[in-house]
């Protein structure tokens, strides 16, 4: 989607909704409403039971789902020019590409995930004498060539060269953040703010209606509150996620500032109860300190957050602090240190990313006489 293409042209792109980690069907609808405005599908098609987390195959089970894929889809596996998606590297997309084997692969952006470091697929190096490595290497390759079960397995979560030599382009938002050397001779396509600000305010004007009201008025100047899932995500415990964020916002409002809040699209369980209870110990307006962003929960913050009037933006690890200073220059503020601790692996790499292009929250100043600082 280049921007240059009328609205209502109809166009040959299939849009595969899919999710590894499981969603409601609220969420499912409405990520398919909400596609559907802002591009002219020939088909939106829900491959959630094709598509899932699911990491060891038989090879009969690879060959019906690649089957199953294209027959859902309604298009052989030659007739595909080019495959749009996130990730190379996790079993659900390998096999979604081998599905089409000639079709060329552009990769875009996927919030921080994209940026994170990945291996390369290599067949471990056999012992034994040079003959028997090397007899040995050929049966590996021979398998991976003929039995994609027996690659998938072999080269789980890390990218393979046949897909690598495959990738023409990756679209980018985040120029600033330098992308992984295995894609170093993919030519990188920056996605301009206007255009996304553009494709944000015709998918706001189709799918939201109500009027421009997305929080009501306060007193106060108003941050926003973006909780994640965390919990979702098993990095953490429900209730130490929600500790986490009842501290933050009553530190907001203690600093002078209501708080707007703003669930995670993916979370099933909401946190603004326990958020309410916590402004609660502080103030004795705890109903007119902090609010929920006037906007259904599954849809992104992006979608209405120039509208708000928020003198700021405050969240742990996540892309969003990234997105709205790049698209409306908001003024950012990242928690990230008090989640390391609980943290492993990429999710520490993510923490790293977001603190280096947003304000430690410590630096939110106090509109208060007397500054009560963080406990």
């Amino acid at each position: 989607m280049d921007g240059s293409s009328p609205a209502d042209q109809e166009h040959e792109d299939y849009l595969l909704l899919y999710e590894t980690a499981g969603v409601s069907e609220h969420f499912k609808t409405g990520l398919a409403e909400l596609a559907s405005k802002v591009w002219t599908w020939r088909r939106i098609i829900w491959a959630y039971d094709l598509l899932t987390s699911e990491r060891k195959y038989g090879q009969l089970q690879i060959f019906r789902i690649h089957r199953l894929i294209r027959d859902t889809i309604g298009l052989d596996a030659s007739s595909v020019a080019e495959i749009w998606a996130c990730f190379v590297n996790r079993p659900s997309e390998k096999i979604l590409l081998d599905s089409y084997p000639e079709a060329k692969i552009v990769l875009y952006e996927d919030g921080l995930t994209s940026y994170l470091p990945f291996e390369m697929a290599t067949m471990s190096r056999p012992p034994g004498t040079r003959f028997r490595r090397r007899i040995t290497a050929v049966l590996i390759a021979g398998l991976s060539t003929i039995s994609p079960a027996f690659r998938l397995r072999k080269a789980a979560d890390r990218i393979e060269r046949h897909h690598l030599r495959r990738v023409t382009k990756f679209y980018s938002l985040l120029h600033e953040i330098p992308i992984h050397d295995a894609l170093e001779n993919v030519p990188r396509f920056q996605v301009g703010a206007s255009l996304m600000r553009d494709v944000i305010g015709e998918a706001c004007r189709d799918a939201l209606s109500g009027g421009d009201e997305h929080c009501r008025a306060s007193a106060n100047p108003r941050i926003l509150l973006l909780g994640q899932a965390l919990s979702r995500n098993r990095i953490m415990s429900y209730a130490q996620e929600a500790a986490i964020y009842r501290r933050i916002a009553e530190q907001i409002v203690e600093r002078g500032y209501d708080v707007v809040w703003k669930e995670h699209p993916r979370i099933s369980k909401p946190f603004f109860p326990e958020l309410l209870d916590a402004v609660g110990n502080v103030t004795a307006d705890a109903n007119t300190r902090i609010m929920e962003a006037n906007l259904p929960h599954i849809y992104p913050i992006e979608l209405v957050v120039s509208r708000m009037n928020i003198v700021g933006c405050v969240s742990g690890t996540s892309a969003a602090l990234l997105y709205l200073k790049w698209l409306y220059g908001i003024k950012t503020y990242t928690f990230a240190e008090t989640l390391v601790p609980l943290m492993t692996g990429a999710d520490i790499l993510m923490s790293e990313m977001v603190k280096a292009h947003a304000e430690p929250f410590s630096t939110l100043q106090s509109l208060n006489e007397t500054q009560k600082g963080i406990r």
